[in-house]
């Protein structure tokens, strides 16, 4: 299993990821109706859904590898006066937190830094923290992105490269079909399934997002 490694937020474009994803809007919605309160934002990055969820009454844990990552968080947390954060420097492969802690969990476009195995051990832990009948939203890359297709990335294996160039050198990237999703959410329920390209010029970025259940 390969070695996880944090990204870089001083020379990544912070811009770019300070503002929510629209798919994770719903899910607010969606947890309150069903009582969820508490919430691991999983790979929180800088944190645009840890902020997002305290501010509409979740009691928010947000764990990542990075440092800065979590520096520049906690300057948010205070400049916000937020009191529902707790933010933590935190390897996914081997969570901290107690056995059935989490009434829900986001991890977005989170946990596919990491190889085939390491990938296996990071949904363990997430079905560990979550209490029974809780729901994860996770994404997943899939093969129909450009950079699983680009010849100067290192291929460790069939699913899994590590970037070459660009602010996630040294970072894997785990890329999945279909087929794959289901067989690594095999002990969940999966209760929504989606797929969605991107494009800018030449280049594709395709996801998929699993919304699952703890049974």
């Amino acid at each position: 299993m390969i070695k996880s490694k944090a990204w870089n937020w001083e020379v990544a474009k912070a811009s770019l990821w300070e503002e929510p994803a629209p798919e994770v809007f719903h899910l607010i919605k969606r947890w309150l109706k069903l009582g969820y309160k508490h919430i691991l934002d999983l790979g929180c990055g800088i944190g645009r859904h840890s902020l997002l969820f305290a501010q509409n009454n979740f009691s928010v844990d947000a764990l990542d590898l990075s440092k800065n990552g979590i520096d520049k968080l906690n300057k948010l947390i205070t400049k916000e006066n937020l009191q529902n954060v707790r933010p933590q420097v935190g390897d996914m492969l081997s969570l901290p937190y107690k056995d059935n802690a989490f009434d829900c969990l986001l991890a977005y476009h989170a946990i596919y830094h990491t190889d085939d195995s390491g990938l296996i051990k990071v949904i363990n832990e997430i079905r560990r923290v979550l209490k029974k009948d809780g729901e994860a939203f996770i994404t997943f890359n899939s093969i129909n992105s450009s950079d699983y297709k680009n010849p100067e990335n290192k291929q460790l294996s069939k699913n899994t490269i590590v970037k070459t160039k660009g602010r996630e050198v040294g970072i894997p990237h785990y890329y999945a079909n279909k087929a794959d999703v289901e067989r690594i959410l095999k002990d969940f329920s999966i209760e929504e399934f989606s797929y969605k390209e991107y494009y800018s010029g030449d280049y594709t970025g395709a996801h998929y997002f699993v919304l699952v259940k703890k049974v």
